[in-house]
């Protein structure tokens, strides 16, 4: 993964590659995949594992190709999250043209203030261009009762491409392809 020294950057946020995190950051990480509320909010379990452990996976999966992480620093500096490029396709060690973006903030005094689309709109540049080479689509899923994190993907350049019923709940699919996302993105 080729980044910047500091890392991807759009509006207030900084992306810091997982890789780099320190101890610190990494136990504020950690407590957020712990979280029961932000597991909720993510279609997932509260992870169970110690912070160690949790770490050597993460790291693991980064160095294997199998991911693309980062955390996500506000304005000071400070870990507020996270974003993800997984589900590469194809599967490393091929080439990778299309991946699934997730994304948490996990400091709740933030939500709903723009770091969320910030942090995605650094990580789609540099998916799209700083990466090399640059991946061809980006996809997404959220619930459809979240339309808060909707209308901020949309605001990235996502669109709607489907919906999946389930028993419990309904699935909004998106993407976005790379010629959009730069169609959008001319002169910034």
């Amino acid at each position: 993964m080729t980044l910047p020294p500091t890392g991807p950057a759009s509006g207030r946020v900084t992306l810091k590659p997982l890789v780099q995190l320190d101890g610190s950051e990494w136990r504020r990480l950690h407590s957020y995949f712990r979280d029961r509320e932000l597991a909720d909010w993510n279609g997932a379990q509260p992870i169970r594992i110690p912070e160690f452990l949790f770490r050597r996976v993460m790291i693991d999966e980064e160095r294997g190709g199998d991911r693309h992480g980062f955390g996500i620093l506000d304005e000071s500096g400070t870990l507020i999250g996270s974003i993800e490029l997984y589900d590469l396709r194809p599967v490393p060690p091929a080439v990778a043209r299309f991946a699934t973006l997730g994304v948490m903030i996990g400091d709740r005094r933030l939500w709903g203030q723009g770091y969320g689309r910030g942090a995605v709109r650094a990580l789609l540049g540099w998916a799209f261009g700083l990466r090399q080479p640059p991946l061809e689509r980006v996809r997404l899923t959220t619930f459809s009762h979240n339309r808060r994190a909707q209308r901020s993907f949309a605001a990235s350049g996502f669109l709607e491409v489907g919906r999946s019923v389930h028993a419990d709940r309904t699935d909004v699919h998106m993407e976005v392809s790379r010629e959009e996302w730069q169609a959008q993105n001319q002169g910034t």
